[in-house]
């Protein structure tokens, strides 16, 4: 959907800080990514200078999140759950826009690899607990990752289940072992991951939620989004669930154990009924409660101009490209016909869409897959135009059919007025689109459910780590669609596709993949249209006037908040 990950690396086996691949625009630079290998980043998390304690932060959002079960988190806003869930492994962040790090979070560094990368070992820090004050132990890290083999992973991402059993034979701990197959755990505070192939890139799966811990007696299933055991700074004190969550200090979170995250107010209230315009207009107040908020969607498109052209205005932005990637995916489980699917590429209007958007501010056409802050991003257009699309080709393409197509997205009132934009686009060329706004909350459930109904569909993708496998091997790989859900909105299954995903992913030299990566991406678009990309997102937000150490995050593309505090 749209995760977590760093715009670029070379996945070495040794290596502890890595170059950049290709060059890419400057307006999405590729950045690189430091490893912590030898486990020396300090705790606690540094200190964020003229922070002050107390108050409440508030965070505003759209829509609430599907999930807050660590094992089922896989969407970028649901991340920002990493101020009451830790991971093995985690992202160290720079406010001033250095490289981030890759850095042991509730383990001593990144990883000990043997084995050839086959075996990763991983020792827990001391002081790690639970918000009850039990001790978090490499057990309790098992079990969550068992459990996200079973119903209740079944929405989060599935690299380390594929990667431990293959075969997919085990389920999870509710009808089988407590410890999944391929770790071991020598003793409380030791796991060991042991894998049939290399797995060079697991320091970066282990940053995943899939890896926070659970305690098996906590354990209460499709319960467990609303009763989930804290490990982080805070913990849940109240919520009104779909409309908001308030959490409060976790007075067992020991910053000793603790590399990326402080702990300054006493509150963080999640505000999940404030709509894009509704976001802006308080946040260009700026007052009350709000003076300490921060936006989650951007600026609204009327108002970008009114905060570009105010000084005081722009000082309260978080701006700046990310790695965020958006799509309209044609389901070719419905939508068979290539001609059709080329003819839709050449008809799209991206020059409209950017500018219903927001215009410039907040992104620019997108022509490729992969995203251009990824290795071996290869900058191509598969269907040219000035802009707005080619209308006489996709005529060409269509000899006089006028297909009829459902087009999916969430109910919002920002993304009704772009599919709008969406519509008008494609009718230029003669498709009826057929507008089909579903649940913002259930969204990417539904249009991830084999056999859904959608033609064509909205979304958007963060690589889930920095190595171009986690955008084309996880979006338009068929072999994902036996679960029954998966990222492959496009619903895509290409023998020859999947075959060279697996020869790609196979290389151990990653900087050597990652040009082969980008010629597949033209290949795809070229051969088979499975999709438009359409945009290549940036951020224009904007925060209180008493919210201080919040900065966006490069990983996510949104407020990182866990040096943030409240200016009294």
């Amino acid at each position: 959907m749209q995760r977590l990950a760093t715009s670029a690396i070379a996945l070495t086996l040794a290596a502890a800080g890595v170059v950049a691949g290709p060059a890419a625009p400057a307006a999405a630079a590729q950045q690189s990514v430091v490893i912590d290998f030898a486990g020396t980043t300090p705790t606690p998390a540094p200190a964020v200078p003229g922070a002050q304690t107390g108050g409440q932060i508030s965070w505003l959002q759209e829509f609430a999140p599907a999930h807050l079960d660590p094992q089922q988190i896989y969407d970028v806003i649901e991340l920002s759950t990493q101020l009451f869930h830790r991971t093995l492994t985690g992202y160290l962040e720079d406010p001033a826009g250095g490289a981030p790090k890759l850095v042991g979070d509730l383990a001593t560094n990144a990883g000990e690899a043997s084995g050839g990368g086959r075996v990763w070992t991983y020792h827990l820090r001391s002081g790690v607990a639970f918000e009850d004050g039990t001790p978090i132990t490499s057990r309790d890290v098992a079990y969550g990752i068992a459990r996200s083999f079973s119903e209740q992973g079944a929405f989060g991402p599935h690299y380390i289940q594929s990667a431990l059993d293959p075969s997919g034979a085990y389920t999870g701990p509710y009808t089988g072992a407590a410890v999944p197959p391929g770790v071991t755990l020598p003793d409380d505070q030791t796991i060991v991951f042991t894998f049939a192939q290399p797995h060079p890139e697991f320091p970066f799966l282990a940053a995943f939620p899939t890896t926070t811990p659970v305690p098996q007696a906590q354990d209460t299933r499709e319960n467990y989004d609303r009763t989930f055991l804290s490990s982080g700074p805070y913990r849940r004190i109240a919520e009104t669930p779909g409309v908001s969550l308030t959490l409060g200090r976790n007075p067992h979170w020991n910053p000793a154990s603790d590399p990326l995250r402080r702990q300054y107010a006493d509150t963080v209230h999640f505000d999940w009924t404030a709509d894009r315009a509704g976001q802006t207009q308080r946040l260009l107040a700026g007052t009350g409660g709000d003076a300490a908020a921060v936006m989650t969607s951007n600026v609204a498109a009327d108002r970008i101009a009114t905060v570009q052209n105010d000084p005081a205005l722009l000082a309260r932005t978080l701006a700046g490209p990310t790695s965020l990637a958006k799509y309209i995916n044609i389901n070719t489980a419905r939508v068979q016909d290539v001609s059709i699917r080329k003819a839709l590429n050449w008809a799209f209007d991206r020059g409209a869409l950017v500018d219903a958007q927001g215009g410039p501010a907040v992104g620019a056409p997108l022509t490729t897959i992969l995203a251009p802050t990824a290795p071996g991003w290869l900058d191509y257009d598969a269907y040219p135009s000035a802009g707005h699309g080619n209308v006489t080709a996709a005529k060409q393409l269509l000899r006089g059919r006028k297909p009829t197509l459902s087009y999916c997205f969430p109910d919002t009132a920002d993304d009704a007025a772009q599919a709008a934009v969406v519509k008008a686009g494609l009718a230029r060329a003669g498709f009826k689109v057929v507008l089909t706004p579903l649940s913002a909350t259930d969204y990417w459930g539904i249009i991830g459910a084999t056999g859904n109904t959608c033609d064509l569909m909205y979304s958007a993708w963060v690589a889930d780590y920095p190595d171009a496998s986690s955008t084309l091997g996880t979006l338009l790989h068929g072999g994902s669609l036996a679960a029954g859900w998966s990222v492959n909105f496009s619903q895509f299954n290409e023998a020859c596709v999947n075959t060279r995903l697996d020869e790609l992913g196979a290389m151990t030299d990653r900087t050597a993949a990652a040009p082969l990566y980008g010629q597949l991406d033209k290949d795809i678009m070229t051969t088979y249209a499975p999709m438009i990309p359409t945009v290549s997102a940036s951020a224009f937000l904007l925060h209180g006037p008493a919210l201080g150490g919040v900065f966006l995050s490069p990983s996510t593309g949104r407020p990182n908040l866990t040096g943030a505090y409240v200016i009294s």
